[in-house]
C-alpha cells in the first residue's frame, strides 16, 4: 500500500477540497493519505519522511506558504498545486487553476451590469496565481475597451483593519459605480467591509466577485457575495492522476495541468434588477439560500406583503420567470455541483437538492438536462 502526503496550504475552503478529490483518487488505488500542515524548514519534511516514508507528496503552494523548493523533496515524487520555488517555469509535476477562463467569468458577471469602471484588488502577497487573475481579467474587459484600476495590499505593510481603511478611501475615490474583482472571497469580503466603512452600498455603489465560492465567507458577508466556483475537486484528483504517473512510469506530463471553475454562483454582490424592488431582492436571496432545504413557492408567497398573483406578477417583472423557476434552478445548480463533487449515494445528493425522493429527483433533473443523474456524475474527472 502506497503512503501520499498531503501538504497543506492553509486550511482554507479550497485545501479541503483539494484532499477531498486526491483522497476520491487515493481510495481507488488503495493508497494511505496523510494531510499534514505547511512545511517551512527542511527539518520539518525530514520529520515528515522518517515518520510515513512516504512514496509521493502533494504539495499546495498557492497559500506562499510551502516555501521548500523542488530540490527538497529529493526522488520521492512529488506534484506541486501552483508554481514552487527553484523551478524556472512551471513543469508537468504542477496543477494551475485555468486563470483565463476564471477571470472570465468574472469579467462577464460584472460586464453584464454595464458599470463606467472596473478594478481588481490581489492577494495579500505577491503570489503568482494573483497577478494570472489580474492578467486574464484584463484581457477580458480590454476587449470592452476597459482597463482595470488596481489595489495592490501585498504593497502594503499593515493590519487587515488597515488595509480595510485603505480599501475605503481607494473606493470612495471612484466617484462612480464600479466593478471590482477580488482575488479571492477573503479579498472581496475585506472589500465589501471597506464598502460598509465608506457608505457605498453594495451592489449599487461597487459590485463585487470574489474567487473559491466559500460558502462560510460569501454567505456569512453582508451583503452576501459573488463567486468563482472552482472546481477544487476535479483538481485534487487531477493532482493524485499526476502523482500516480509519475510513480508508475517515473515522468510527469510534458506541461502543467489546468483545472476549470464551475461558473459564477450569483448572490447580492452583483445582483442587480432592472427594477428596483428590495421586497423581491430578499425573496430571490431567500431562495438561493433555502431553495434546497425544501423551500417551496407557496412559503415564498405567503412571506410576501401583496396576494399570490400580484406577488407572481411582481416577481417575474422584476427577475423575468415565476418562484417556482428560480427555485428549480437553484436545486439545479446545486445538484449539477454535488453530482461532480459528492460521490455519496444519489438518495443522499437528492435530498440535499431539496427532494424527499430519488425518483423525483431523477424526474426533475432528466426534464432539465436530457440526463440521468447517474448519467451527469459520469463526468467527474
Amino acid at each position: 500500500m502506497k503512503t501520499v502526503i498531503y501538504v497543506n496550504g492553509a486550511e482554507r475552503f479550497p485545501d479541503r477540497q483539494k484532499c477531498a478529490g486526491l483522497k476520491s483518487f487515493a481510495a481507488e488505488r488503495g493508497w494511505t493519505v496523510q494531510s499534514v500542515r505547511a512545511l517551512r524548514s527542511r527539518a520539518e519534511l525530514k520529520d515528515v519522511v522518517s515518520l510515513w516514508h512516504p512514496d509521493g507528496f502533494v504539495v499546495n503552494c498557492g497559500a506562499g506558504l510551502n516555501e521548500l523548493p523542488v530540490s527538497a523533496y529529493g526522488d520521492t515524487p512529488a506534484v506541486f498545486f501552483d508554481h514552487p520555488r527553484g523551478t524556472a517555469r512551471p513543469a508537468g509535476n504542477c496543477i494551475f487553476n485555468d486563470a483565463t477562463a476564471t477571470a472570465r467569468v468574472a469579467a462577464r458577471e460584472l460586464l453584464a451590469l454595464d458599470l463606467p469602471r472596473y478594478a481588481y484588488v490581489g492577494w495579500t502577497k505577491r503570489l503568482a496565481w494573483s497577478q494570472r487573475r489580474l492578467e486574464a481579467y484584463t484581457a477580458a474587459i480590454a476587449l470592452h475597451d476597459v482597463e482595470p484600476e488596481v489595489f495592490d495590499p501585498a504593497r502594503r505593510q499593515g493590519s487587515e483593519t488597515e488595509c480595510i481603511a485603505a480599501l475605503a478611501k481607494w473606493l470612495r475615490g471612484f466617484g462612480e459605480p464600479v466593478g471590482v474583482f477580488a482575488a479571492n472571497d477573503h479579498i472581496a469580503a475585506l472589500v465589501a467591509s471597506a464598502c460598509a466603512v465608506a457608505g457605498l452600498s453594495v451592489p449599487l455603489d461597487v459590485a463585487i466577485v470574489g474567487v473559491d465560492n466559500d460558502e462560510h465567507i460569501c454567505d456569512e458577508s453582508r451583503p452576501s457575495l459573488s463567486s468563482v466556483a472552482l472546481d477544487y475537486f476535479a483538481a485534487g484528483r487531477v493532482a493524485a492522476e499526476t502523482l500516480d504517473r509519475i510513480m508508475v512510469r517515473g515522468r510527469a506530463p510534458d506541461e502543467p495541468t489546468l483545472y476549470p471553475p464551475f461558473g459564477i454562483v450569483r448572490r447580492e454582490s452583483t445582483r442587480r434588477f432592472p427594477k428596483r424592488d428590495k421586497i423581491i431582492a430578499d425573496a430571490v436571496e431567500r431562495i438561493r439560500r433555502e431553495a434546497c432545504d425544501g423551500l417551496s413557492a407557496r412559503a415564498v408567497v405567503a412571506a410576501l406583503p401583496c396576494s399570490r398573483r400580484s406577488a407572481e406578477s411582481r416577481f417575474r417583472a422584476v427577475v423575468g420567470h415565476s418562484i417556482l423557476d428560480e427555485i428549480r434552478r437553484v436545486r439545479l445548480e446545486k445538484a449539477k455541483e454535488l453530482l461532480l463533487t459528492d460521490s455519496g449515494p444519489m438518495d443522499s445528493v437528492a435530498m440535499r437538492c431539496g427532494y424527499k425522493s430519488l425518483a423525483a429527483f431523477s424526474i426533475f433533473f432528466r426534464a432539465e438536462t436530457g440526463l440521468a443523474p447517474s448519467q451527469w456524475r459520469k463526468r467527474r474527472p
